[in-house]
């Protein structure tokens, strides 16, 4: 078995992988053959017999250059970065772990708006002993969350919140059962929660999901929260809500990294974090679990 590791994220250090990284597998793995490529073009020209590729990234176009090639295990969980195989050859395994850390970053994110933390951000900065902003704070017990997009990160995030909320509203492309509901729904459901989670993939089906019309029917004073991917809620169709909302939490934005220039930096009641919410220290441990454990049982 050869296996072909490019694991590098130039902008996240938790998110790129080591030489201990490499050490674990082989010591996991002791009859494989493991090469780790520090860049794409060594991969790509190296790493061609391959049976196994663990990796970021990888194209339609690269296919043609590992004949060999039976499965790719990719850290993440959309689909945004690893092209499908246009032969069906080459089967790929995408990470299923981040269920726990994401669940964290959301309970964490609730709590902040909440709490009028952005308000209280500035009101540190200026120095100001204003005991007001916070007046019209609610516990989270009396308080509803709507998760669209009620998948295996989503079910995570719902089993976290559910000892802490009065109640757990998910919102799936399908209802499997009675304690779910479908897109169909929303124009029922948007008033009366108040805080919408997007944990939506990024597809063409989700462009400008939760668009000017969807927000307009969100309750006065609820708060938003985007997990999932940019597209499915862009500023031109949140910054003219904003006088409507509590607030806005931003993990993701319609671009990334989000510009200098966005009107969305500048809007008070919005808060941005720069795709971070599974930068945790265990992460390449998680993923590595997960690839050990396909490989030593199959």
């Amino acid at each position: 078995m050869k296996i072909a590791m490019f694991l590098i994220d130039n902008d996240a250090e938790s998110l790129s992988f080591s030489s201990s990284d490499l050490d674990r597998l082989c010591l996991a793995l002791p009859t494989a053959e493991i090469e780790q490529y520090e860049s794409e073009s060594a991969f790509r020209n190296h790493g061609a017999g391959a049976d196994i590729a663990l990796t970021w990234h990888f194209e339609t176009s690269w296919y043609e250059g590992f004949p060999q090639l039976k499965t790719i295990y990719t850290p993440a969980a959309g689909r945004d970065w690893v092209a499908p195989d246009p032969n069906g050859n080459v089967n790929v395994v995408h990470g299923t772990f981040h269920g726990p850390i994401l669940a964290e970053s959301l309970l964490g994110a609730l709590l902040f708006m909440n709490h009028r933390m952005p308000a209280m951000i500035q009101n540190h900065r200026n120095r100001e002993w204003d005991r007001n902003l916070q007046t019209g704070t609610r516990l989270l017990a009396e308080q509803t969350v709507l998760i669209i997009g009620l998948g295996h990160i989503g079910n995570y995030c719902a089993d976290m919140l559910a000892p802490l909320v009065k109640k757990i509203v998910g919102v799936r492309r399908t209802s499997i059962d009675a304690t779910t509901y479908t897109v169909n729904d929303l124009p029922q459901l948007l008033p009366d929660a108040d805080h919408v989670v997007m944990l939506l993939p990024g597809t063409d089906e989700t462009d400008r999901f939760m668009n000017a019309e969807r927000l307009s029917l969100m309750k006065e004073g609820s708060f938003i929260y985007n997990f999932g991917r940019g597209n499915s809620l862009v500023a031109q169709d949140l910054l003219p809500v904003m006088t409507h909302l509590g607030g806005a939490f931003l993990d993701v934005t319609e671009e990334e990294p989000l510009p200098r220039t966005s009107l969305l930096w500048e809007h008070e009641k919005i808060f941005i974090t720069p795709h971070s919410s599974c930068m945790y220290a265990d992460y390449t441990s998680r993923y590595l679990d997960e690839v050990i454990q396909h490989l030593t049982r199959s």
